[in-house]
């Protein structure tokens, strides 16, 4: 539909009344940043269309500016972050089932949908190929509505375990392995297309893994992929730039690679699974004032290398932490000192025999944090039933103009 104007909510819970005229009530209200198509104006009003009950708006509570806007998606047990700002879209993990295309599709970008327009994705983060961070993006990827910048992962494949369906090459089912110093490294890994190609050409991908490979190779030659590139620390930077007068940032602190003498390796912790939760992409995002860290399914192991290497440099301090492997109990009190934040979101869900998130996890993340208050968010708990049983999957959504921040659930 063609609007008069294009406007965002200037202020958090926007009142939407029925009428402009005196004896007017509110009958909604929209979070900061929130889309308003302008359909009238009168006045100091407009008459808008937007999330919820439509009515009208004052002036001087609109913007053109639409501000930060990040979903954290619940998608069961596992991970799914989309960030709006300005006109970039970032997706961060994809969760391990169809409920982020599902909410894509069916809630975020449906006008769009509606009006036979394609979805761009400027950036997607892959932290790890572990099935609930990944497996969800392979049916967004295949979906030809949707095209993308920028597919960043940390470079660590997935092989079979099965017996007889890795070549001999590999030890280990994230690849083959070697001993420097009496210290062991991972030395199998894959930057971009070419060389995930190679590895489907040499066979023994993990099921799934080959599926999202498939998705990206077929997305890749349709032009519906600009570049698949994996990122560490030496990548520092990937975006800088001024968006409504403030800066954005999307800065790489994790993984960090061990040099060894003429090339960079992942250093193994103890086993497959704490390598390659270990080697998440840790992502900070700045806007303005305001910071934000994600660090995939980090643990202990990894927290301690991070440490080591930034040393008494503290690059990890952030307004909102999203918290490392969905509230486990392995984690360091020294990293959560570090990270300082005002709030914590936890991704988890009920239907998993971990228990996430554990007692310490939720009770150390409260007691590391800033403010008298501190806030600790989850995604189970935003969840909500209809009166005829179905669950309805929520999410924590928080907003920021660049100099505060809320969340709502």
């Amino acid at each position: 539909m063609a609007y008069l104007h294009e406007k965002y909510a200037a202020i958090n819970e926007l009142p939407v009344y029925d009428k402009r005229s005196s004896g007017k009530r509110i009958i909604n209200k929209v979070l900061l940043g929130t889309f308003l198509g302008v359909v009238k104006e009168d006045g100091d009003y407009y008459m808008v269309e937007t999330a919820g009950a439509d009515g009208w708006v004052k002036k001087k509570d609109v913007t053109d500016n639409k501000h930060l806007k990040v979903f954290y998606i619940d998608v069961g047990q596992g991970d799914a972050i989309l960030i709006e700002i300005g006109d970039k879209r970032i997706i961060i993990d994809g969760g391990p089932n169809d409920s982020l295309r599902n909410y894509l599709c069916g809630w975020q970008y449906s006008y769009l949908l509606k009006q036979d327009n394609p979805i761009h994705i400027d950036y997607v983060f892959v932290s790890h190929f572990d099935a609930d961070h990944y497996f969800g993006l392979t049916p967004i990827i295949n979906d030809n509505r949707f095209s993308f910048g920028s597919v960043f992962h940390n470079g660590i494949a997935r092989f079979s375990t099965r017996r007889g369906s890795r070549p001999n090459l590999f030890d280990e089912d994230i690849g083959e392995t070697f001993i420097h110093n009496n210290e062991k490294y991972l030395k199998t890994n894959f930057n971009d297309i070419n060389d995930l190609r190679n590895l489907m050409n040499i066979g023994g991908l993990q099921t799934g893994f080959k599926h999202f490979a498939q998705a990206l190779d077929k997305a890749f030659s349709a032009g519906r992929i600009k570049n698949i590139q994996q990122i560490n620390s030496d990548n520092q930077i990937i975006l800088h730039e001024s968006i409504s007068g403030l800066d954005f940032e999307l800065e790489i602190l994790g993984p960090i690679k061990t040099y060894i003498t003429d090339a960079k390796y992942f250093k193994w912790f103890k086993d497959s699974s704490q390598t390659r939760n270990g080697h998440s992409i840790v992502l900070k995002v700045l806007y303005g004032d305001i910071s934000l860290l994600f660090g995939g399914d980090l643990n202990s192991l990894s927290e301690n290398h991070l440490l080591a290497h930034y040393q008494q440099n503290n690059p990890f301090k952030v307004d909102v932490a999203k918290s490392c492997h969905h509230g486990s109990s392995d984690f360091t009190v020294d990293f959560l000192k570090r990270i300082q934040p005002f709030s914590t979101v936890i991704s988890s869900g009920d239907n998993e025999s971990y228990s996430h998130p554990r007692a310490d996890a939720l009770g150390c993340a409260g007691k590391y944090s800033r403010g008298i208050r501190p806030k600790v968010y989850s995604t189970e708990l935003a969840r909500s039933v209809n009166s005829g049983g179905d669950i309805l999957y929520g999410m924590i959504n928080l907003r920021s103009d660049g100099k505060k921040f809320t969340c709502h659930r």
